[in-house]
């Protein structure tokens, strides 16, 4: 559902994996679901990422979204910073939050 939001143009920043392009969004986040599980315990219900804190901009071209998502169930979190325009998102940026050691 997520990737049909997408425009064309779509890509993924993930400071881990780097730059993830449209057409290799859903394969990223297959495995990035089977990490979360992996690493943190499956994560607990549906949806699998629960949003809170989402503030948008729609002041500026392309609009601007930032939450904070987090695995449902887990401790696993981080933010994220979305474009969008008329077409789609365009990008989305993520952040990973833990705990120091």
């Amino acid at each position: 559902m997520s990737l049909g939001a997408t425009a064309p143009e779509f890509f993924y920043d993930d400071p881990n994996t780097g730059r993830i392009s449209r057409k290799d969004f859903l394969r990223f986040f297959e495995d990035f679901r089977s990490a979360v599980d992996d690493g943190k315990g499956p994560a607990s219900g549906e949806p699998f990422l629960t949003y809170t804190d989402v503030v948008i901009t729609e002041n500026s071209v392309p609009h601007k979204a930032w939450c904070w998502w987090q695995a449902t169930g887990t401790d696993f979190q981080g933010s994220a910073l979305i474009y969008f325009g008329d077409h789609g998102v365009i990008s989305e940026k993520i952040a990973y939050f833990s705990r120091l050691p």
